[in-house]
């Protein structure tokens, strides 16, 4: 019962809606050709000017525009009848008889016919547009949020593998201390404390690299070569892995481009770890002929870049990050073995300062 009376609302309120724009489109009509008559009349008899039926046609197409058919409809027969009644000879009658007035009829009629039929598909079209947009807009924040989702679940599957676990062989190792204080076992007791310092020390590097990437803006105050010195540190602390790196000075390149190599190496070197089972590692982030050269070597069993693998997920995020900073990606392995990812970007130029202190825009060579 009640649906059926919220239709009945519905389906009046429409109606109502229909027949206020009705009149309102009515009303528009009429006064719009009672003004454009007002007009021609006084011009007729201060300016001595020819009256002209065209002159309608500015009405007809402004109400085409903004209200559609049925207002430039009726805008088209009320500006003939007008022009008859008050500008041809019977004046004040209606005598619409010849060839001109039915031929000025068809022009005013196909003219707002063919203007509202293409202000409403310009309508339609721009809806669409705005819809298309909210669509993406929507498919954007879904994207942010699942991101967003993601980079959690990662970060917490960091801190459960890495501090928790730490923090679980610290509370053992103090158990162990206390039950050989108790019973008197210095030895074991130094050993027991030897184990919780380097639990320590290696929790504390971890939590610092996880704090790390929860503030991606420090790499613009600490610089992207101590961002990599701390992703060395998680890899010798937290799996024991050899690695050499050879970081040098810092580049002279944008925060995003910082970001970019930072997320690559980043990407790089959790696929070491998780597929190449590798002992030995070399990081290089160096400087030379105008470019960028960052470099990820490691002497584990090595791929086949091309074939289908589920690490190229992240490879092809990696290749994405290098093209967007307008560098390249080349990644040499085959099956047994060694992988090298490289990447080079081009050096950006760094304009000097103008006299109000802000440097200039920085140009890619």
């Amino acid at each position: 019962m009640m649906n059926h009376v919220g239709h009945l609302f519905t389906r009046d309120g429409s109606t109502l809606f229909r027949w206020q724009r009705a009149i309102n489109d009515t009303l528009l009509a009429l006064g719009g050709v009672t003004l454009v008559t007002a007009a021609l009349a006084g011009a007729q008899l201060t300016l001595h000017l020819p009256a002209s039926s065209l002159v309608y046609l500015i009405i007809v197409l402004a109400l085409a525009s903004a209200r559609g058919l049925y207002a430039a409809i009726l805008a088209s027969l009320l500006a003939v009848l007008f022009f008859d009644f008050f500008f041809v000879l019977p004046l004040d009658a209606f005598a619409i008889s010849k060839l001109e007035d039915l031929l000025t009829l068809g022009v005013f009629l196909a003219t707002a016919i063919i203007t509202s039929q293409l202000t409403s598909a310009l309508r339609r079209r721009a809806e669409e547009a705005r819809q298309r947009e909210r669509e993406l807009r929507r498919l954007y924040e879904q994207a942010q949020e699942l991101a967003t989702l993601q980079e959690r679940q990662r970060l917490a599957r960091e801190l459960h593998d890495s501090v928790s676990q730490a923090l679980y062989g610290i509370s053992l190792g103090a158990h162990t201390i206390k039950e050989a204080l108790e019973s008197n076992d210095r030895e074991q007791a130094l050993a027991s404390i030897d184990y919780v310092m380097t639990l320590t020390e290696a929790g504390l590097t971890e939590m610092r690299a996880l704090i790390f990437e929860l503030r991606p803006e420090s790499l613009e105050t600490e610089g992207l070569a101590a961002a990599l010195s701390r992703q060395v540190a998680v890899l010798r602390a937290r799996y024991k892995l050899d690695v050499e790196s050879q970081l040098g000075e810092e580049p002279a390149l944008s925060l995003e481009q910082k970001q970019a190599l930072y997320r690559i190496a980043q990407e790089a070197l959790h696929n070491i770890v998780k597929h190449a089972r590798a002992r030995t590692v070399m990081l290089r982030l160096a400087q030379q002929q105008g470019e960028i050269l960052l470099e990820i070597r490691d002497n584990g069993k090595g791929f086949d870049p091309t074939s289908p693998f589920p690490g190229h997920l992240g490879i092809r995020s990696m290749q994405e990050r290098a093209a967007k900073m307008g560098g390249t990606l080349v990644i040499a392995s085959a099956p047994g073995q060694e992988t090298c990812v490289r990447v080079q970007v081009p050096l950006a130029e760094v304009l000097p300062e103008d006299p109000g202190g802000h440097k200039g825009t920085a140009s890619i060579r």
